[in-house]
C-alpha cells in the first residue's frame, strides 16, 4: 500500500530528490497540490482502517529520504496511533505536513 500511495504523489508532481526544508511562504499551487494528495491519502488509509486494517504502517522498514513518501508515512503514522481521527483531521495534518516538508523551491 505504501508504495501505491508513493507512486501516487509523485505522479502528481512531487517526484523530486529530497531537500531540506525551508520556511518560505508555500504558493497556492502547492498548497492546493498537498490538499489533494493528503485528499487521497487519508480516504484510502480511513477506508482501510473501516476494513479492519489494523497496521498501516506494516511494511515500513526504514525511514525515507524522500519527501513524497514522508508524507504517506507521516500520515500512516497517525492514521495507525489514533482510533478516532477523521478523514478530515488527517487530511489538515497531511496537507500541513505535506507543506511544511516542500522541497526548497517549491
Amino acid at each position: 500500500m505504501k508504495k501505491a500511495l508513493a507512486g501516487s504523489i509523485v505522479a502528481m508532481g512531487f517526484g523530486l530528490a529530497p531537500e531540506a526544508a525551508f520556511a518560505q511562504e508555500a504558493s497556492q499551487e502547492v498548497k492546493r497540490i498537498c490538499r489533494g494528495v493528503a485528499t487521497d491519502i487519508a480516504r484510502v488509509f480511513t477506508d482501510a482502517k473501516k476494513r479492519g486494517v489494523r497496521d498501516l504502517e506494516a511494511g515500513i522498514y526504514r525511514a525515507s529520504n524522500n519527501w513524497a513518501e514522508q508524507v504517506a508515512i507521516y500520515m500512516a503514522q497517525v492514521a495507525n496511533r489514533s482510533d478516532s481521527i477523521s478523514e478530515g483531521e488527517l487530511v489538515v495534518l497531511g496537507t500541513a505536513y505535506c507543506v511544511e516538508r516542500r522541497p526548497a523551491g517549491k
